[in-house]
Formats: C-alpha cells, structure tokens, sequence
C-alpha cells in the first residue's frame, strides 16, 4: 500500500495510508509489485503522458533515464540489492513537481527510501520543501553505492598485496570477477550524472534557491564517486597486466630451472651414450675405465656450475 507524507496546515509532517485531499506538500511512496496505482496516484497530482506512465512502468528493464514535463520531472535512478558478490540491480521512479514528490520502487524495494523517510518524517522536514525530500533520497542513494565501491577498495587491495606477496599464487578468477562487480558498479552509476547535473542547475524550477546547494552536495559527490569507480577499474585493467606479468616471469623461472638441469645432465648423457656405442673403446677394457669416465662427467659439470654461477646465471 502506498504511503503518504504530507504538510498539514499547521505546517507540520504527518504520515497517512490515504491520500490528503488538502495539503500543500505531499510526498507519495509506492511499494514494490503495486504499480497499478502509479497511473491513479499520479493524475491526482499532475497529468502525466501516457508515454511517461510507460516508461516508468518498464523502468525495470531500462538504463537511468531523464524525461522532462512541463507539471514534472520525471527520472530514473539505478539500484541495488544484495552485496558486493550478489548484486541484483533494479531501479526507483521518481516523478518532482512544485508541491510533490512521488518515488516509486520498481523490481524490488529500495532501501535509500526508507532513511530518508524516516529523517523527513522524524524531523520535520517537508516544510523545506518536496525537493529537500529528494536530496534526502538522492543523498542516501549515492551513500549506498559509496558503501559498496568501498567493499571494491577493500577487495581490490587485499588483492594487490596477495599478488605482491604470492605472485605464483592463482588469482586469475577473483581479478576477473572484481573488475566484472566494478564494471557493473559503472554501468549503474555513470548514466545517473545527467540527472544530478540537471537538478543542481537553474533549469528545473521545482529546486528552490536555498536548497540547490545539497544537489550540488550530491552532484559532486556522484562525479567523485563515478571517477573513483574508473580508478578501480583502470587499476583492475593493470593489475591483469602484472598478474600476467607475474606468471609469466614464475613460468621462466621454471623453464630456466629445467635448462640448468638438462644442460648439467649433458656432458654426463653424451660421455654415457660414447661409451655406450657398439665399437671398440679402449678404456672399455681399462681397469680404472669405470672411474675415468665418471670424474670426468663430474669434471665437466662442476665446470659448467661454475661457468653459470659467475655469469650469474643460478641467481
């Protein structure tokens, strides 16, 4: 059931279930899966196009978007719910006019709501207007994505010191999987600077004067944000790089290893395999022909050792 937060005549906030008939400031929050009365509830405030109900209705399925009326402004904001490794996206509604607010959660209930309506509600504070209601929204909407881009920070660093401290270690997966959240996080975010522009500037009328400061708190703080989420990503983007870098350094180290070991067995395979042809060798019926060929298979490879360990070929 919808709910309504509305300035009485005495100018003081009082929340409702039924729609107030005579109040200067109303703000209406429909839930999530009773969005058969977005239509009704919307040409009580204002006449919306059929094209903008429509919109709001498939906003679910849509990117961030900004439509703007003659009566309203009417946008779409990205978000979420879950954690960092299960974000589900969805989106809100909002429709803003002079003497009304109206958000509407559309695939699943937002929680930047409810924050704000509860501090609204507590406080008193519709009489600065529907569009300080808004910021209260939007404020707590960007603090959600902050929240979250924190938890790629955590992540993104825990994972650089791993493949600092352990490059031989396999972290292709989690690399992979961090920077697909932090695409994701972009997507959300970036599309939604439009609208934050829109509202910090002069161009909508239903922001008054006093409170365009906080829309340009909150447009500078979504920039920051959307700029911190490329950071992430770029970082992400090298720290494949030097993973692959990394692994490709341990696979030499092993390569190297094994052509020590076969060039130190060679002079011993060849020394073995002379003796070993079908002709005749003199020192085959030497008495001491047997320790003969063995110092010197050890002589030629303490040679070799100390020829790579002075070309500083073991370190």
């Amino acid at each position: 059931m919808a709910r309504y937060l509305y300035l009485s005549d005495q100018h003081t906030t009082e929340s409702s279930e039924q729609f107030p008939e005579h109040s200067r400031d109303v703000w209406i929050d429909i839930p999530y899966r009773e969005h058969d009365q977005i239509e009704s509830i919307v040409k009580r405030i204002y006449t919306p196009h059929p094209a903008i109900i429509n919109r709001i209705l498939d906003g679910d399925r849509h990117q961030p978007s900004l439509l703007v009326q003659e009566d309203a402004v009417v946008f779409i904001l990205s978000d979420y719910s879950g954690d960092l490794d299960h974000i589900t996206p969805h989106h809100l509604g909002v429709f803003l006019g002079k003497h009304f607010l109206v958000t509407v959660h559309l695939g699943a209930t937002s929680k930047a709501v409810d924050p704000a309506w509860e501090f609204v509600q507590t406080n008193q504070m519709l009489d600065e207007g529907v569009d300080f209601a808004l910021y209260e929204v939007l404020y707590h909407h960007v603090r959600r994505f902050t929240t979250i881009y924190v938890e790629a920070v955590k992540r993104f660093e825990s994972l650089h010191d791993i493949l600092l401290e352990c490059p031989s270690k396999n972290l292709a997966s989690q690399i992979v999987t961090l920077r697909k959240d932090a695409m994701h996080l972009r997507k959300m975010i970036h599309p939604e600077q439009e609208i934050y522009a829109l509202l910090k500037s002069a161009d909508v009328p239903y922001i008054a004067t006093r409170n365009r400061p906080y829309f340009d708190d909150v447009a500078s703080r979504a920039a920051e944000l959307s700029s911190d989420v490329d950071s992430i990503r770029d970082g992400l983007s090298g720290m494949v790089e030097a993973y692959t870098s990394m692994q490709s350094n341990e696979i030499n180290k092993i390569m190297k290893f094994l052509t020590i070991v076969s060039v130190l067995s060679l002079p011993a395979t060849t020394i073995a395999s002379i003796y070993g042809m079908n002709f005749y060798i003199p020192e085959l019926h030497w008495h001491y022909g047997y320790w003969y060929s063995l110092v010197v298979m050890l002589l030629i490879t303490l040679l070799l050792l100390i020829y790579m360990n002075r070309r500083q070929w073991l370190r």
